[in-house]
């Protein structure tokens, strides 16, 4: 993990000048913000295996896509052959109903 740059003697400098904080409470905040700092913060390794996790995420949802239309494909001629079977069966028991 790379070190962020936070200059905690500074920090505490300007809060005992021109806060007026004791010694102690500059320091002890100074302290708690570098470590939120140090913890929180993303580093470009961290960067860098959340772009690796949405491309892998981004191809699996592309081959799940690709199979869903070719599901549907599959159920949608299906359901059209189903319906020309009906409709031929209807035009059958029409035409011998007619004779």
């Amino acid at each position: 993990m790379t070190a962020v740059a936070f200059d905690t003697l500074r920090f505490v400098r300007t809060l005992r000048d021109k806060a007026k904080m004791s010694s102690e409470q500059a320091e002890g905040l100074a302290d708690a913000i570098a470590e939120a700092i140090q913890n929180d913060l993303a580093t470009k390794t961290d960067i860098a295996a959340v772009r690796t996790d949405i491309e892998a995420l981004r191809l699996a949802n592309r081959a799940d896509l690709a199979d869903t239309k070719a599901e549907l494909i599959k159920w949608m001629i299906g359901t059209i052959g189903f319906q020309a079977l009906v409709i031929v069966g209807g035009l059958v028991a029409l035409a011998r109903g007619l004779h």
